[in-house]
């Protein structure tokens, strides 16, 4: 199997951990609380958002607070819901999400190739949403220009400092698609392939 290698790098890094602007200072929580006033829950992909969180609350959880149990973090959850307008930008995006509380609860014991394989997924997610924009020429979400996970999947110290602990431990390992089923990727293009290159 063909294997992309993506090193670990400062550049990596300070993007995660926010050097200079904040993606989650800067965007989204003005947004939620610019929405807080006049929230009301919604269904997008056959889940009802939850109640509003506490932004507050939230940031003192490694994890974060999920209250209608669909493993997204909720403030993240509902900006995610209300900037992008496409299920699958929608579905990616709260991937990382969704694999965020096992790495959380678990990261001080995986080993190298489990922090390795759960980086990697990471990037894959984004690129499977290039597969789906350039190749399939779907359309994109303005917002999706300015988006940056790092920021706010890991936007708060403790959060920032298990990530700190995962980049130190694998420095310097190559990462990619070399993990066979373990990467996300193949599965998310043929997902892709099955649902849309059969409709043209």
């Amino acid at each position: 199997m063909k294997t992309t290698l993506l090193i670990f790098n400062s550049l990596f890094l300070t993007s995660c951990l926010g050097g200079g602007s904040d993606y989650y200072r800067d965007r989204v929580e003005p947004f939620l609380k610019e929405l807080r006033p006049h929230y009301k829950p919604q269904v997008f992909d056959g889940v009802m958002e939850p109640e509003f969180p506490n932004l507050e609350e939230d940031k003192k959880t490694l994890v974060g607070i999920d209250s209608n149990n669909d493993g997204v973090r909720d403030d993240m959850e509902i900006f995610i819901n209300r900037n992008f307008k496409y299920d699958y930008e929608r579905k990616a995006l709260k991937g990382d999400f969704r694999r965020a509380p096992a790495f959380f609860n678990n990261y001080q014991k995986m080993n190298n190739d489990d922090l390795i394989v759960y980086m990697s997924n990471h990037s894959e997610e984004l690129r499977c949403l290039n597969y789906a924009y350039e190749k399939l020429k779907l359309p994109m979400s303005p917002e999706i220009k300015n988006y940056r996970f790092g920021e706010v999947l890991y936007n708060t110290r403790i959060r920032s400092d298990a990530y700190g602990f995962n980049s130190k431990k694998i420095a310097g390992r190559a990462y990619g698609d070399g993990f066979g089923e373990r990467s996300i990727y193949q599965n998310c293009v043929k997902e892709f392939d099955e649902k849309y290159l059969s409709k043209k």
